[in-house]
């Protein structure tokens, strides 16, 4: 609200010291603080740009929000929104992360613990551009700077939005590493940040790594006070205020012998932590995952119960052709998938009708980047889901009423789907165990 231009709510507290004892802010230091927050906005979005001008690459997936009622279960669903104060926090805790790294790299080069990310998949990454190609947009992966200004290049949103859904697969995890373990410095470089150190330090609470290198710059400070000895080897010359040649030792009481002993792991031992961390990094991804999924699945249970139908219709875009099936990802939702042409053809109920008809896949043909389907469509005067269904499509902003008609004649129905078309699907919970089932719908609504 204040980056916008408003004020800070009176319901928000606001503090300041007055010695010894707190007390709520007056309206100058109010105005002080709108006018901090202000300041750090602007230069945040220097930053920002600078880095982005300089190589950075960011893809961005759907992250889900759930509003919860008093019982804690989800009664309303949508993407999470990346707000300009997200923003502004990132750019300083991108930049404290990498001065950290710096730091502790050039104090300890043998027991550091950093975080790299590594060039992505060589061949998944030529598999995705060359889909891309056929679909008119060409992809520089010379770099990861390369590739982002591909993507800004894209003007369309839900092109753009598809493009990184699709880069984001041949992407590699960051992960920890100890110094000690790699040889070659130029395997430090963080892919993605396009920065040649990088680590985790601003959140000890919720991170292990973090508090590995808390210790490690508090080490750094107590043999090397406030700087260290010499100008860092592996940064670009914008980085040297941060090295300023000195002799400066260090401030703290603790002995450099005994700081070094206490703080800092030796380097064998740093490997393992460093291993540890990544596996306890990986098994919270996951677990976040699969929170997310649960509730997914509640919500769209209880949205399918109170309306009588199935699962709920979304809409869904093409990410990939192959020879058995289309890929597709769910925007409202982050759901992707494959619909498999030969379960369609020889198997019953692949297919959810929209308009109280049978549909019936008899072939399909792959070219390039594109296949074509044909279809025959019976009308199914039994078939009482379609005006369900109808009710029950759900696009970006709202649920909306649907109603569609056919002529009642068996009809004869040619389609070819490619790299970012749009299609319907119907999302289908189930609850026991929590797992999503989707379908292609027909014809699309």
């Amino acid at each position: 609200h204040v980056i916008d231009g408003g004020h800070l709510s009176k319901s928000i507290a606001c503090f300041e010291h007055n010695g010894a004892r707190t007390r709520p802010a007056s309206a100058q230091r109010r105005d002080e603080i709108e006018a901090s927050i202000g300041w750090f906005y602007r230069l945040s979005l220097i930053m920002r740009k600078q880095r982005f001008d300089t190589g950075a690459l960011s893809l961005h997936s759907v992250r889900l929000s759930f509003e919860l009622d008093d019982a804690g279960q989800p009664v309303a669903c949508q993407p999470y929104a990346i707000k300009d104060s997200n923003r502004l926090i990132e750019e300083f805790m991108l930049l404290a992360n990498m001065s950290v790294a710096a730091r502790i790299e050039a104090s300890f080069p043998d027991s550091a613990l950093l975080r790299r990310h590594a060039p992505p998949l060589e061949r998944r990454l030529e598999d995705v551009c060359r889909q891309l190609a056929h679909a008119g947009i060409e992809i520089d992966t010379q770099s990861a700077g390369t590739i982002s200004d591909s993507i800004r290049r894209i003007s369309d949103a839900d092109t753009r939005y598809t493009v990184e859904e699709m880069l984001t697969q041949p992407m590699q995890r960051a992960a920890y590493f100890s110094t000690h373990a790699i040889d070659d410095c130029a395997e430090y470089r963080h892919y993605a940040l396009n920065a040649p150190l990088y680590t985790h330090f601003t959140s000890p609470i919720r991170r292990y790594a973090d508090v590995i290198v808390h210790r490690l710059l508090e080490a750094s400070l107590a043999v090397h006070g406030n700087h260290v000895t010499a100008e860092h080897a592996l940064l670009p010359p914008y980085y040297s205020p941060f090295f300023p040649r000195t002799n400066a030792t260090g401030s703290l009481t603790t002995a450099i012998h005994d700081s070094q002993s206490i703080l800092v792991p030796a380097p064998e031992l740093l490997a393992i932590m460093a291993h540890q961390c990544n596996l306890r990094k990986d098994a919270a991804k996951k677990a976040q995952d699969a929170s997310s999924k649960l509730f997914l699945v509640n919500y769209l249970a209880a949205t399918a119960l109170r309306t009588g139908a199935p699962g709920v219709i979304t809409q869904a875009i093409v990410t990939k052709v192959g020879e058995n099936g289309i890929s597709f990802v769910t925007p409202m939702f982050g759901v992707d998938g494959i619909i498999y042409m030969d379960r369609i053809a020889d198997r019953k109920n692949q297919v959810v009708s929209a308009d109280g008809r049978k549909w019936k896949l008899h072939l399909w043909s792959v070219k390039q980047a594109s296949v074509t389907l044909v279809w025959t469509a019976t009308p199914d005067p039994k078939d009482q889901l379609a005006s369900k269904l109808s009710a029950l499509v759900i696009d970006d902003t709202r649920h909306a009423v649907v109603g569609l008609q056919h002529n009642g004649a068996v009809e004869t129905v040619t389609q070819t789907y490619r790299i970012f078309n749009k299609i319907s699907v119907c999302i289908i919970p189930e609850t026991s165990p929590p797992d999503l089932t989707v379908k292609l719908v027909m014809p699309s609504v």
